[in-house]
């Protein structure tokens, strides 16, 4: 019998053009067998290239954000690059739009990336806090966002998320080994905002002190994510 190694191997072998509907429907009907979707807020989603900030819990994450954001617009996901180490998740990628980054570093290349796919006129999403939360609360945000929103200039939209740590727990020593779940997902997305609405002008790079305002801007917009989440999932941001 073949294993499910060698059947992954010889999946990602076939042509493009055929892998990827096989790879989306696969989601598709993971997602519509695993996950009770309960989506709230689609008014508050801009008709102009925005930002999506997100709490992340899971590897999930992305799949059931494009299976609900992408019903208005699609979205170009920043996504860490260990993603493509294992042939699940790196298949499971495949089936949407990202911009891959380095974790908990100054990825230049992901940043330019990230603001000529804003300036093409796409959305992008991005979560804040760098990696899934181990706990599921909020852990506090990596600045790297505020960067991006300041160069962009465009629309903030926060969104929260809660229930995806059930539906695909996190397994640290085998994240290629990940099972689904049966759980009830909620995905509510809040008002879109700006930098200006959180901060003074001495906070928007003008400051003597540019990374604790960096530090305090991304607060503020975990905060704007925090409101969003039942009290249980705010952790740093209770």
């Amino acid at each position: 019998m073949i294993s499910l190694n060698n059947l992954l191997y010889l999946f990602s072998h076939l042509p493009r053009g055929v892998r990827i509907p096989i790879a989306n429907l696969a989601v598709n009907r993971a997602i519509n067998k695993y996950a009770q979707l309960v989506f709230s807020g689609r008014e508050n989603i801009p008709d102009t290239p925005v930002i999506f900030i997100c709490n992340h819990l899971s590897n999930a994450d992305g799949l059931i954000l494009n299976s609900t954001l992408g019903r208005k617009r699609k979205v170009a996901f920043l996504a860490g690059v260990k993603l493509q180490a294992s042939p699940v998740t790196r298949i499971a990628m495949e089936t949407l739009s990202t911009i891959p980054i380095q974790p908990n570093s100054p990825d230049r290349q992901a940043i330019k990336q990230a603001i000529n796919t804003l300036e093409s006129g796409r959305s992008i999403l991005i979560f804040p806090e760098g990696g899934r939360s181990r706990t599921g609360r909020l852990i506090r945000g990596k600045p790297g966002v505020v960067l991006i929103a300041k160069k962009a200039g465009v629309p903030i939209v926060p969104v929260g998320m809660q229930g995806t740590e059930i539906l695909l727990p996190i397994d640290d020593g085998n994240m290629g080994g990940e099972r689904l779940h049966r759980a009830k997902v909620e995905v509510r997305v809040g008002r879109p905002f700006s930098l200006a609405d959180l901060a003074g002008p001495q906070e928007l790079g003008r400051g003597e002190d540019v990374e604790t305002d960096k530090t305090a801007l991304v607060d503020r917009m975990m905060l704007r994510i925090a409101t969003l989440l039942d009290p249980e999932y705010r952790g740093e941001y209770a």
